[in-house]
């Protein structure tokens, strides 16, 4: 079986995690990605100038895909082809399948993911909130979770021996706004600790952190792959989230990761992460920074508790977010639609 998929790049948060990541798995099972990567950018330049000049080369390549998708037996768009402008997604050859894990419909009225919803034969979805969502424009629709490597991620039982405890924060650079609302709170639960709590933060670039969280943390640098090197030493696995809607469209992936490696969780009560929560004790969801110091707290002190909010967190990531279930979810998918 031939899928091609359409995405801004291989390396990028959906391109690898929601499809690279399972490239070789589909392959064992006789599915092969061929992959589509747009040379010009599905995004506009900053420079208003020089978008009408942008536009123009971009939609002539999207042109390009109604000759250049043939003989596929699908196609998946990880979004619609020009962000927040619907294009060509109608007359694209053969069955689409629109592949969605964020909130893509918040602007312009949604009305270039809608145009791709009413394109495709099914939407995937990240989460139930998009699914919620996407229902309203087509009637097939599957939930598949963006899936963790569980197993190349190892646990680390040495990771409660030592005197100091790391608290840690793994992602993006525009994802650490979220910490404002608790930074106080970190800062006085690391003094009280008295050296014994390390915050560390990996993302891309150290100017990136906001500066008074810089004061608290240890930055370390992102590489791909750091996640199998650091997660494991860590002693809770931080996410907090604005309650906005664009937060209810993430697929809780940070959390996912942590708790792959055995690490239990302190995390805002947002949108999936709710969901991942109930499944059973993997960590907390504190709403307000006061709550947030004590979930912490309460997890860096009590050993007992936190390796067995650790061992539900990693049998949860192994039973339902494993890259293998994914691809299973996956394998049912094209079985019911293709």
């Amino acid at each position: 079986m031939k899928i091609n998929i359409v995405t801004m790049r291989r390396d990028s948060p959906s391109g690898w995690y929601r499809a690279g990541a399972l490239t070789d798995l589909l392959l064992n099972r006789g599915v092969n990605l061929n992959y589509i990567i747009p040379k010009v950018p599905g995004i506009p330049p900053a420079d208003k100038l020089k978008r009408p000049s942008w536009l123009v080369v971009a939609l002539l390549e999207r042109i390009s895909y109604i000759q250049k998708l043939r003989g596929a037996d699908a196609t998946i768009l990880q979004r619609e082809l020009i962000s927040t402008l619907p294009t060509v997604e109608r007359l694209l050859p053969g069955k689409i399948i629109l592949d969605v894990d964020d909130a893509i419909f918040l602007k312009k009225r949604g009305w270039a993911a809608i145009n791709a919803a009413k394109a495709s034969i099914g939407v995937v979805c990240g989460n139930s909130y998009l699914a919620d969502y996407f229902s309203t424009y087509n009637k097939n629709i599957r939930i598949i979770p963006t899936g963790v490597n569980v197993s190349e991620m190892q646990v680390n039982s040495d990771r409660l021996t030592g005197r100091k405890r790391i608290i840690g924060w793994i992602g993006t650079p525009s994802n650490l706004q979220f910490f404002e609302p608790i930074i106080s709170d970190l800062k006085a639960l690391i003094k009280n600790s008295g050296g014994d709590l390390e915050l560390r933060i990996v993302t891309s670039h150290t100017n990136a952190i906001p500066e008074e969280l810089r004061r608290c943390c240890t930055f370390v640098k992102w590489h791909s792959g750091i996640e199998f090197e650091e997660l494991p030493k860590w002693s809770v696995g931080l996410m907090p989230l604005a309650d906005t809607e664009w937060a209810k469209g993430k697929c809780s992936f940070k959390m996912l990761q942590y708790m792959s490696a055995g690490v239990p969780v302190v995390v805002s009560p947002v949108g999936m992460n709710v969901e991942v929560l109930a499944r059973g004790d993997v960590g907390f969801g504190p709403s307000s920074g006061g709550d947030w110091y004590s979930a912490i707290k309460c997890l860096i002190e009590n050993d007992e508790l936190n390796t067995e909010f650790g061992r539900q967190a990693r049998k949860v990531a192994e039973t339902d977010f494993s890259l293998e279930s994914v691809v299973e979810k996956w394998m049912k998918t094209f079985e019911l639609w293709l």
